[in-house]
């Protein structure tokens, strides 16, 4: 399995940048992660910061960055920013081990 994969930007749910402002993340308002949501063979994902846009139709994730939402598109609509905040530091921790 590669590090990096493709990502079509057909498949891309929402690109987010968020202040790091509630926990986990702790108090650094002036500090961003980015999130790209993104549908991958059927399930919605989450990569945070580590993630491009290698050309006008794609993106590259690195996978460590990655993390799973949900299978339905109310299971992202349905979080709380604090839930989106808790997924997004989560996938940033496991990536950066």
């Amino acid at each position: 399995m590669e590090d990096w994969f493709a990502v079509k930007k057909k498949d891309v749910i929402a690109e987010l940048e968020k202040r790091k402002d509630r926990l986990p993340w702790g108090e650094h308002p002036d500090e961003k992660y980015r999130c790209l949501i993104f549908w991958e063979e059927g399930a919605i994902r989450m990569c945070v910061d580590e993630y491009y846009e290698l050309d006008v139709d794609t993106y590259e994730c690195l996978r460590y960055y990655t993390t799973f939402i949900g299978d339905k598109i109310e299971d992202y609509n349905n979080l709380s920013e604090d839930e989106m905040a808790s997924l997004a530091y989560g996938a940033w921790c496991s990536g950066a081990r």
